[in-house]
């Protein structure tokens, strides 16, 4: 018998057939597209079609970026997820915390904390540069005890690109 994964638990908290879509008359479409992005093995597989310009437009967004981000954050509790899943997973999140909309960047924001521990793996599990990059922002915009980044950067700065600017 299959096991449920940390994304299908998150995904079946919502209503998606009620969530607005900017391409299409729902949502609905959005959780198979999510699944379809953890299963990613390379770059190109895991580029997310059916997100861009349906839940966010270059920093126009739907509220469906909320539970997006949540699901997101769900899947990069999982390791058994592709590197390249992860590094899409942590570009999105990065693209959801800075859309127009303050109250939606701010919830993407609230969701990104919720599962912050997965970022500090992230970057400490030296995996991938890029992705610890885009996980090192995160944690530095929804980090609320500064002395803990301060920590990581001390800790895990071999692990990030050399060109790291510490005051971005």
């Amino acid at each position: 018998m299959r096991t449920m994964n940390t994304m299908e638990l998150e995904i079946g908290l919502y209503d998606w057939s009620a969530l607005p879509c900017r391409s299409c008359p729902s949502a609905a479409h959005v959780p198979a597209e999510l699944l379809r992005m953890a299963r990613a093995q390379n770059r190109e597989e895991a580029r997310p079609k059916a997100i861009e310009y349906h839940v966010l437009q270059e920093s126009w967004a739907t509220p469906t970026v909320v539970p997006v981000a949540r699901v997101l954050m769900a899947g990069l509790a999982d390791r058994s997820i592709s590197a390249a899943a992860r590094n899409q997973f942590l570009d999105l999140l990065w693209s959801f915390v800075i859309v127009d909309d303050e109250d939606l960047a701010a919830q993407c924001l609230d969701a990104v904390r919720g599962g912050i521990w997965a970022l500090y793996e992230e970057i400490l599990s030296g995996d991938s540069q890029g992705s610890a990059l885009l996980a090192y922002w995160l944690v530095k915009d929804a980090e609320t005890t500064p002395a803990r980044v301060e920590r990581l950067l001390a800790t895990a700065r071999h692990l990030l690109p050399e060109d790291l600017c510490e005051e971005d």
